[in-house]
C-alpha cells in the first residue's frame, strides 16, 4: 500500500471507530435527515446523557439544530465534537464552518474552512463557502437602513412558509406552506393587521397540492404550480366572487417551471425554468391575448448556477431576483438590475435582507418602501419564514395606485368592469374588475400619462373618468369612490371624456367613444328623453361663458342626431356659470352632463 492510502486511514480513523452507531444512533440520523427533528432529538437527548463524549451523538444534535436554523446552538454542539478529539472528524470541521458562516461568524468560519480545505477533494465547494464569508464581511460593514420584522403566527408557523405576494393595495397576501411533501397556498386579509392566514378554496386547491408562484398587481389573476412532469405553471383568475378553474400556461415544458411575475401593464411575464440544465429566467411577451415564444435572459443575469424569483417592479425599471451564481454572502442572495439592458451588472441588495442563508421571492409596494421576501435566515419560527422589510428611504416611484369602490348611491357594491385606455396611444391598459363583496377595485398606472376610465355594469348608467397623470409630481395614490346610477327620470351623468378646445365648441375626435357610447344607451332604450348640458367654471364674461355652453351642449345632440337619434328626444341646454359644483379640490364647474328626463 502506498503513503497516500495510509493516509486516508489516519484521517477517516477516528471517524471510523466511532461510525458503528447503535441502532438508536441509526435510527435518529435516518429520522434527521427525513426532517423528523422532535423524534431524533428525543433519542439523542436520551444517549447523550450515558454518553457525553460521544462525538457522533454531539454532532447530529449540532445537525438537528442547523436544519432548525438556531445556528447558534448548531454551532455549540458542532465544536463541542470538534474539542473532543486532538484531530478533529473532517466531516464534523466542515458543519462547524457551514454553521459559522450561517451565524455570520465570518472570520471565525474562514478559519475552520481553511482547516477543512486540506482534508477534502472538493476544494471548490469549500473555496465557494470562504469567498461567501468574505463578500458577507464586506456587506456587513455597509449595512442598509431597513427594518426586518417577522409578521407572527397569523402568517408564519413551524412549518416553512415561502413565497409571499401581496396585492398592490396591501389587503391581500397569498403564500405558500409546505406540509411534509405536500404544499399548499395560504391566504390572509389586511384589516389593519394580517388576519389568520386561511388555505385557498377549490378549484385552485387539490389533492396534489399547488405553491403560489406570482400575482397580478390587483391580486385577482394568480399563477400558480402543480406538480404535473415536475412542475408545471397554471393560472387562475378571481371572477363573480370566486377563483376559476386553472388553466395551464401554454409555454410549459417537460421540466419544471417555477416562480413567476407579470408586469404591472400585463404584457410581460416572467418566469423559471430548468428546461436548460440549471434554473434561468425567461421572458414571454403578450400580442393580443397570446402570450409569444419565451426568451432566456442574457447572461449577464442567468449564471451557470442557479436564478429564482424574478420579479419586476411597479414602474418597469428594475428587474429583482435571486441567485446563487452571482457574488453572494451565502446560499440564495436577492439582486436587482435594470430591466432590458444586455450588460446591466446586478447589484446585490446588502445586508441585512440578505443574509448567509436563502434569501428569496423578494417584492415591494409600489410605495417602495415597503418588501416582503421569505428566507431560512436564524430566529424565524421554522426552517424558512416569511419577512417584512420596511426601508427607510425610497426613490421617487413612477408609478400610480389607482384604487377605490363602485356602488350604488345606497352604498350597495357593484362589481362593474373598469376599462383603462392611454389616450395619446389610443390603447386600452387594463381592465379590471371590481369585487362582487366589496366593490373595490386596485391597479397600477404608469405616471406621465392621461388615461380615460370607462366603468360599466349592465342595468347601469356607464361611468366615465378622466386621469391626468401628465404632472410627475402626481401623488402616489389615486383614490375614486364611484357611484353607479341606473336608468331612472332625473339621474343625471357627467361625461368626462368630451373634449373641447379651450373656448371652442367644435367637438374633438377623443370624444368619439364616450359620445358613442352615450348612443348605444339611447338605442337600447328608445323611451328615454335626455337633456345634453354643459357647464362652466366661474370668471370671465358670463356672457361669453352661456353662449359657449349653449354651443357645446349643441354640438353633442348635433353629433347624436346624425347617428340616427331623433332630435325630439334629446334637448340641449347652456348654463355658463350659473350651476357651479362645491369648491373642492381637484373638483372643476367645467363638465358636460346627460340627465335623464323621463322613459317613455
Amino acid at each position: 500500500m502506498n503513503w497516500k492510502f495510509f493516509a486516508f486511514l489516519w484521517l477517516i480513523g477516528p471517524l471510523f471507530l466511532q461510525a458503528q452507531p447503535n441502532a438508536l444512533q441509526k435510527k435518529a440520523e435516518d429520522l434527521i435527515r427525513t426532517g423528523k427533528t422532535k423524534e431524533a432529538y428525543s433519542i439523542l437527548a436520551g444517549l447523550i446523557k450515558k454518553e457525553p463524549d460521544n462525538r457522533l451523538i454531539l454532532k447530529l444534535l449540532g445537525d438537528i439544530y442547523f436544519k432548525e436554523g438556531n445556528y447558534r446552538l448548531s454551532t455549540l454542539f458542532y465544536q463541542q465534537a470538534v474539542e473532543k478529539s486532538a484531530n478533529p472528524d473532517p466531516p464534523v470541521l466542515l458543519s462547524l464552518g457551514e454553521s459559522l458562516h450561517r451565524s455570520h461568524h465570518f472570520e471565525e468560519a474562514v478559519e475552520v474552512l481553511n482547516q477543512y480545505l486540506p482534508l477534502t477533494r472538493n476544494k471548490a465547494m469549500v473555496q465557494n463557502l470562504i469567498r461567501q464569508c468574505e463578500k458577507g464581511k464586506e456587506l456587513m460593514a455597509m449595512p442598509l437602513e431597513v427594518k426586518i420584522s417577522n409578521p407572527g403566527e397569523k402568517i408564519n408557523s413551524p412549518l416553512p412558509e415561502y413565497q409571499p405576494f401581496v396585492s398592490a393595495d396591501y389587503q391581500q397576501m397569498f403564500f405558500t406552506r409546505k406540509s411534509g411533501d405536500k404544499e399548499e397556498i395560504f391566504h390572509s386579509q389586511n384589516r389593519g393587521l394580517w388576519d389568520k392566514s386561511v388555505p385557498l378554496p377549490g378549484p385552485v386547491s387539490s389533492a396534489k397540492g399547488e405553491r403560489c408562484i406570482g400575482i397580478s398587481g390587483d391580486g385577482n389573476t394568480l399563477f400558480l404550480q402543480r406538480p404535473d412532469r415536475g412542475g408545471d405553471i397554471y393560472i387562475a383568475e378571481f371572477k363573480d366572487g370566486a377563483w376559476s378553474k386553472p388553466r395551464a400556461f401554454p409555454h410549459n415544458s417537460p421540466k419544471t417551471e417555477s416562480s413567476a411575475c407579470i408586469s404591472a401593464d400585463g404584457r410581460k411575464l416572467y418566469f423559471v425554468s430548468d428546461r436548460g440544465g440549471n434554473k434561468d429566467i425567461f421572458i414571454c411577451s403578450k400580442s393580443g391575448e397570446n402570450w409569444g415564444k419565451p426568451q432566456k435572459l442574457g447572461k449577464h443575469i442567468n449564471t451557470a448556477a442557479d436564478e429564482e424569483s424574478p420579479w419586476l417592479d411597479a414602474d418597469g425599471k428594475y428587474l429583482y431576483f435571486s441567485s446563487k451564481g452571482h457574488s453572494t454572502m451565502g446560499g440564495y442572495d436577492i439582486f436587482r438590475v435594470e430591466a432590458g439592458k444586455a450588460v446591466a451588472k446586478p447589484q446585490n441588495l446588502g445586508y441585512p435582507i440578505n443574509s448567509a442563508s436563502d434569501d428569496l421571492y423578494f417584492t415591494l409596494l409600489p410605495d417602495e418602501k415597503t418588501g416582503f421576501y421569505s428566507s431560512k435566515r436564524e430566529g424565524g419560527l421554522g426552517e424558512e419564514d416569511i419577512y417584512t422589510i420596511s426601508m427607510s428611504a425610497a426613490r421617487p416611484a413612477q408609478v400610480v395606485l389607482f384604487k377605490g369602490t363602485i356602488s350604488e348611491p345606497s352604498g350597495l357594491p357593484v362589481d362593474a368592469q373598469i376599462q383603462i385606455t392611454d389616450l395619446a396611444a389610443n390603447q386600452v391598459v387594463a381592465k379590471v374588475k371590481a369585487n362582487p363583496e366589496t366593490g373595490t377595485f386596485v391597479n397600477l398606472l404608469q405616471s406621465g400619462k392621461t388615461y380615460s376610465v370607462l366603468v360599466e355594469k349592465e342595468g347601469y348608467l356607464f361611468h366615465s373618468d378622466l386621469l391626468d397623470l401628465e404632472d410627475g409630481a402626481q401623488a402616489q395614490e389615486l383614490i375614486r369612490e364611484i357611484k353607479m346610477q341606473k336608468l331612472l327620470p332625473g339621474v343625471v351623468l357627467t361625461l368626462n371624456n368630451v373634449f373641447f378646445d379651450p373656448g371652442k365648441s367644435s367637438l374633438k375626435k377623443e370624444s368619439s367613444p364616450e359620445l358613442q357610447r352615450i348612443v348605444t344607451i339611447l338605442r337600447k332604450n328608445p323611451g328615454l328623453v335626455v337633456e345634453i348640458s354643459s357647464h362652466e367654471e366661474k370668471g370671465g364674461i358670463e356672457e361669453i361663458n352661456q353662449k359657449l355652453t349653449e354651443n357645446r351642449a349643441q354640438a353633442i345632440v348635433d353629433y347624436l342626431v346624425a347617428t340616427g337619434i331623433k332630435a325630439t328626444r334629446l334637448i340641449s341646454k347652456g348654463y355658463g356659470s350659473s350651476k357651479p359644483l362645491p369648491e373642492l379640490p381637484g373638483i372643476s364647474g367645467r363638465r358636460i352632463e346627460f340627465k335623464i328626463l323621463s322613459i317613455l
